[in-house]
Parts: structure tokens; C-alpha cells; sequence
């Protein structure tokens, strides 16, 4: 099945404007979507490997109670992999994935060997990028390894230490993504086709992806007044929040005129599939708010596409 909002609304728990799972997504329908009008993914909160599924422009129709929809079925454009590294081996504990309809950040939290990590994501409309922020509490428990597989035939090479860039064809359509990885003080180690970085606090991961390959590369120079792009290093601190203060600012004038936490998850969802333009005036009740308690157990993390 690939209802996905039908799905994740009747098994989360919701808690004010929020919608909460405790514990990673079992399966694809069951991850958090977010997206903004031309790139679209599923968020599934793993803290070994998250496989973030990422789809290319196409789908238009946000799931109802009539039309199941298809902005996030069909195979992943490529995926966005993080592998959470460091302490993997000891237990989870006090895990919380909370998809935040007023601001569009999903939020995945959790504690393990002795340190707490935060990684917040959402799709910048503005800036047509997916950010990624990671952080802990305990200076230096901060390990990840990043790539983007794909089952498409393509190319993934590192840049500058600190870029991945997958070039490639699907559809018959060249497409490139790249993903921009910055900690906030200590060094990356780049493979050739990975990047890894280990032993840091805090850390910012940049991701877009376009049919127009040209139009991608411009990303630095479109977010310079935020102190990223040239040949310094950026300072994370600066440009995580000046991207989240204008997602927020975003995503708060689009959800205007809307009162209802049904309407309020339809709109949202017509925001990660549509351009703003494209938006309609919502029905009330056109989605059921999810009942309380899911039974959902997290699985041993997926084996990514290794076909580059």
C-alpha cells in the first residue's frame, strides 16, 4: 500500500499541532513526508541507517480520504543516506520522530551511549533545498556517514572534500544531486563516494537535486547573504538558523487562514506536492486526525541501492 498520509495519520499520535511517532518508521508509508512543491521525500528517523527516499517533480495529488494520492509512491528518485555512526551498537532510548505543522521541520530525537542527538529536516521552499541539522549534547559524540545511492544508471563522486555530486538518468532526463556536508569545527573525510565525520558537535547538510543541472550549481551563491559559498569554510551556526528563520517565516504565511488540525496536515501536505500557486481552498475534515497509542516496532535498517 502506498497511502502514506492515510497511513501515518491513523497510527500517530497527535499531541497540539504536532504529529508524533515513537519510534522509527517500519515501513515507507509510515515515514513523515515533507517537501516543497518541486523536490519531495520520506523522512524515516532511523538511528542506524535512514534511507531517505527522495522523488523527482511529477506528483501533484496530496493523499484524501478519496484519492489516495501520488506525490511519495513509486521508487525513490535516488536516496539521501545518513549512517549514524559512533556508539550504533548500544540501545536507543527515549527516541521521538514529531512532524511540526507549524513550522513544516520534522524532528527525530533520541539518546544513546551516554549523549542526546537532534537531527531536524525540512524543505525549503525559498531556497529549493532540503536542509539537514544535526547536533548532541555531548561535545564530540557527533559521528555520520553520508552517500546517495540510486538505482538509476549514474554517477556519485566527491568535490571539494566536502560535496557529493550524483549526476545521472532517469526517465530517459539527466538529473544531478548535490549534498553539501559541513561540521561545525572539526574536518571531513571524503571517499569516493561517501563522506564521513566523525567526532564533531554539530553539523549542516545541504541537499538539492534538479533536473537543471545548471541551476543546482547556483545554490552557494543564492544563500551567500546567509555566509555560504566561497572558499571559506561557513559558519554553520549562521546558516542553519538563518535557513530555519526563513522557513519558518514561509511556511507561517502559507498556512495562513488555516484553523482546523485537519486542514491544517491537508494544507501541509499540498505544500510538500504543490507549488503555492497551485493551491486550493481545503475542505474541513477532508483528513482524520490519528488516535493515540501505535503499535509500530522499529526494523533492522534497509540495505540501500548499491547500483551507482
Amino acid at each position: 500500500m502506498k497511502w502514506l498520509p492515510l497511513l501515518l495519520l491513523s497510527l500517530a499520535l497527535a499531541r497540539g499541532e504536532e504529529i508524533v511517532f515513537e519510534q522509527p518508521a517500519k515501513k515507507a508509508e509510515l515515514a513523515f513526508p515533507i517537501g516543497n512543491g518541486e523536490l519531495r521525500a520520506k523522512v524515516k528517523g532511523r538511528t542506524g541507517i535512514e534511507p531517505m527516499a527522495i522523488y523527482p517533480p511529477g506528483g501533484k495529488h496530496p493523499a484524501t480520504t478519496a484519492v489516495p494520492g501520488n506525490a511519495f509512491c513509486g521508487p525513490a528518485w535516488f536516496h539521501f543516506s545518513l549512517e549514524w555512526l559512533g556508539d550504533k551498537d548500544k540501545p536507543v532510548t527515549n527516541y521521538k520522530r514529531v512532524l511540526n505543522l507549524t513550522d513544516g521541520t520534522v524532528v527525530t530525537t533520541f539518546n544513546r551511549g551516554g549523549a542526546g542527538f537532534t537531527w531536524t529536516t525540512f524543505a525549503s521552499r525559498e531556497d529549493k533545498v532540503i536542509v539537514n541539522h544535526l547536533r548532541t549534547d555531548k561535545p564530540g559524540a557527533l559521528s555520520f556517514r553520508v552517500t546517495l545511492p540510486t538505482e538509476h544508471d549514474s554517477r556519485l563522486r566527491v568535490e571539494d572534500r566536502r560535496i557529493l555530486i550524483l549526476t545521472g538518468k532517469s526517465a530517459g532526463k539527466p538529473f544531478e544531486a548535490r549534498a553539501w556536508v559541513y561540521p561545525m569545527e572539526s574536518e571531513v573525510t571524503p571517499g569516493t563516494d561517501e563522506i564521513t565525520v566523525r567526532g564533531e558537535g554539530e553539523a549542516i547538510i545541504l541537499l538539492a537535486a534538479s533536473r537543471d543541472t545548471e541551476e543546482i550549481k547556483t545554490l552557494p551563491e543564492r544563500l551567500k547573504p546567509l555566509g555560504f559559498g566561497g572558499d571559506e569554510h561557513p559558519d554553520v551556526f549562521q546558516v542553519w538558523h538563518g535557513l530555519l528563520e526563513r522557513q519558518k517565516a514561509a511556511h507561517a504565511k502559507a498556512m495562513e487562514g488555516v484553523e482546523s488540525k485537519s486542514a491544517a496536515f491537508s494544507r501541509y501536505l499540498k505544500l510538500a506536492v504543490a507549488k503555492t500557486a497551485d493551491l486550493a481552498p481545503l475542505p474541513e475534515g477532508e483528513i482524520e486526525l490519528p488516535p493515540e497509542n501505535p503499535e509500530d516496532q522499529p526494523p533492522a535498517d534497509e540495505i540501500l541501492p548499491n547500483k551507482r
